[in-house]
């Protein structure tokens, strides 16, 4: 029989699938390179327990200083469209079902870190105001630094099966029940890895609640009470700017579209046992670009390390415990039901970018034109809130039936049919289909007896565990908006951002129907292919009210120009790598037209620069249709600390890219170097 092109792609990719499935890794390495894909990958959950060696509390893998063994939930990000009313609320079921929780399971973390600021880089003035400031700082602002440095162990916890030869995940609870408690002895300034840095030790705490089942499966050394394992890190001392200070060196990007990070949601892929040669879209680190350093080396050299080791126990069922850390409401207990989670598009920002003829975004008609276009990212995320998982099944590519996933070479993954739209309140031309690359359990939300702390879901096999979510991260490849042609009044203006999820009903939120052999039935959609074949949905019987909690909608601001990176920083953020607390400079158009390739000397008194003691100037690219960019420390032109009371500065005339014919232009962003007191 001969065999199609496709079906012998399909048979490739299921081999490759299998084979970077079985190569997990063993819990006490410590530089060997990741061999399977985080988030969204397209590998099977190697559902084998392996025989290992448990740690004891006598005999537990260490992690000194110089040689650690392998082994958050974030703060919303900088945004420039801001919520500006309450969340539009979604209907939901009347009557509440009545749940009979399973028994229950408590297990407690704990982690010891030691988090800091670093001063590299900065002149001893300001090392020293910033040190003064730090010393006094209140707790809650060295309590949210340790929050961004915790959160960096979320996807190899998440996504333990992948990273290590243990049977399950270990997922970190909801970050509401999260709690540090800071050193007594306060901050410190001390040097590690020959950096100079202010730190302050804490003790990171929470506690797991789910099934006793559930805690057995994804970790036989917590199967009974005062049962122990330990999970050894890697942290960057300080937790800002990681993209800024070593590229992608530590971002796992396997299963992921590239160009899908930035400097805000790189903590999402943060593993530091990713290596510079350690490449490959389905179980690789890196997919958008090769760095030149491994993560250890990247971040000792430019940042400086710190080991933590994450201890897990077993505890003792306590009902005040349990009552204090339960989370997350049941809408459903006969069938899954998906919740559109309307606070998470709370996580959105502006961005520009330049998008070319080949740029995949732009060929799957995620942008609306070519060139510079400003783009709304948001979080879309989707919360299975039954005591049931969501089924999907195998992701197809030989879809000649159905038609429900189809293959995009061009991000190299499959794309699932009609996930969700996008759309802006009276701009329907802005009507966006959410192309979904991957429906996977990656966050568990809801800490409680009827969620598990495992499930079985891949990008190969996909579905959602019941209390855990789908989640989109504002940053991935065409996970936004297009704005760039949206109606504004002159000062900027208001408009209602939405997301609905399954409206046509591909996704069964309910039972699905299956013929006398046990074998899923399919209906017409109503749809069509390209091709002009039907595009099938499963047949399901739906729960009562499945879809009235499908759709949410936010009121945001949007002004007239500019990014995020021209709006307050929200986590006190220090030093000229930020993209955030800058100014658009208003400069004449004959200062900023220049030949293309020339060296620029640009008069800083020209410029009407307002700020005192030392400033960033960061000069950017100029569009055509858009005018100046207020654009991300990676889109610079340079950038640079220089006193206000300088001369000039020099760079290079940059290309305006999207101007017929080219021509030379910049535009000038400014802020403080450091704005001074913490608290501020």
């Amino acid at each position: 029989m001969k065999l199609s092109m496709r079906l012998i792609t399909l048979l490739l990719l299921s081999l490759l699938w299998l084979t970077v499935g079985c190569s997990q890794q063993d819990t006490e390495i410590s530089t060997a390179e990741p061999t399977a894909a985080p988030i969204k990958t397209a590998v099977p959950t190697n559902t084998a327990a392996p025989t290992a060696v448990a740690p004891t509390e006598t005999a537990a893998p260490t992690v000194p200083p110089s040689q650690p063994s392998e082994t958050a939930t974030a703060t919303p990000a900088p945004a420039t469209a801001t919520a500006t009313s309450a969340p539009t609320a979604t209907a939901v079921p009347t009557e509440e079902p009545v749940v009979e929780m399973p028994d229950g399971a408590l297990v407690g973390m704990t982690l010891d870190g030691n988090v800091g600021i670093l001063l590299d880089g900065l002149s001893a003035d300001v090392r020293d105001q910033i040190v003064e400031d730090w010393l006094d700082a209140p707790p809650e602002e060295w309590e949210a630094r340790a929050l961004r440095q915790v959160r960096f162990a979320r996807l190899r916890l998440n996504f333990r099966d992948f990273h290590t030869s243990r049977p399950g995940q270990l997922p970190m609870p909801p970050q509401e029940v999260w709690e540090f408690d800071l050193d007594t002895a306060g901050p410190s300034r001390q040097t590690i890895d020959g950096h100079d840095l202010i730190m302050h030790a804490y003790t990171y705490r929470s506690t797991l609640l789910t099934s006793a089942e559930s805690v057995a499966e994804a970790e036989p050394e917590l199967a009974e009470v005062g049962g122990r394992w330990e999970e050894p890190f890697i942290f960057p001392a300080d937790p800002d700017h990681l993209l800024q200070r070593t590229g992608n060196s530590c971002l796992n990007e396997g299963g992921f579209p590239p160009n899908s990070y930035d400097a805000i949601n790189a903590w999402h892929f943060y593993d530091y046992t990713c290596t510079a040669d350690n490449s490959g879209i389905y179980g690789g680190c890196h997919a958008t670009t090769l760095p030149a350093l491994s993560c250890r080396q990247a971040v000792s050299g430019r940042i400086g390390e710190v080991a933590a080791t994450m201890q897990f126990e077993r505890l003792e069922w306590d009902d005040e415990l349990a009552d204090s850390v339960r989370t997350g409401d049941i809408s459903s207990t006969v069938g899954p039901d998906l919740v559109t989670l309307t606070e998470d598009m709370n996580h959105n920002r502006i961005i520009y970018r330049f998008f070319n003829y080949d740029d995949c975004a732009y060929t799957e008609g995620a942008t609306s034109g070519l060139g510079w276009r400003r783009l709304l990212l948001f979080d879309a995320t989707v919360h299975n809130t039954s005591t049931e998982p969501l089924h999907i099944g195998w992701a197809n590519a030989e879809d000649d039936d159905n038609h429900i996933f189809t293959f995009a070479p061009c991000h190299a993954h499959f794309h699932y049919s009609n996930y969700g739209d996008f759309t802006i309140a009276d701009q329907e031309s802005l009507l966006s289909g959410k192309q979904a690359f991957c429906v996977q359990s990656t966050n568990r939300v809801s800490n409680n007896e009827t969620s598990p702390l495992t499930h079985e879901y891949t990008c190969a096999f996909q579905g959602i565990q019941a209390g855990w979510v789908d989640e989109y991260i504002a940053g991935l490849d065409a996970q936004w908006v297009d704005i760039t042609d949206i109606s504004l009044p002159e000062d900027g203006g208001e408009i209602v951002l939405g997301f609905a999820s399954n409206r046509d009903q591909f996704i069964c939120e309910g039972t699905l129907i299956t013929d006398e052999n046990g074998e899923q039935l399919y209906e017409p959609s109503g749809q069509l292919t390209d091709f002009g074949a039907s595009i099938n949905r499963p047949q399901c019987d739906f729960i009562d009210d499945w879809n009235v909690n499908n759709e949410s909608e936010l009121a945001l601001f949007v002004p007239p120009a500019g990014s995020y990176v021209t709006e307050p920083c929200d986590d006190s953020l220090i030093g000229p790598l930020r993209n955030c607390g800058f100014t658009q400079v208003a400069l004449d158009d004959s200062i900023t037209s220049c030949a293309i390739g020339e060296t620029v000397t640009l008069p800083l008194d020209s410029a009407a620069i307002e700020i005192e003691g030392e400033l960033i100037a960061r000069v950017c690219e100029r569009s055509d249709l858009l005018g100046d960019l207020a654009c991300e420390l990676t889109q610079s032109v340079t950038n640079l600390m220089v006193a206000s009371t300088a001369e000039s500065i020099t760079f290079t005339c940059p290309a305006v890219r999207d101007a017929q014919p080219q021509v030379g232009g910049f535009s000038l962003i400014v802020a403080p170097l450091y704005e001074g007191d913490s608290a501020e």
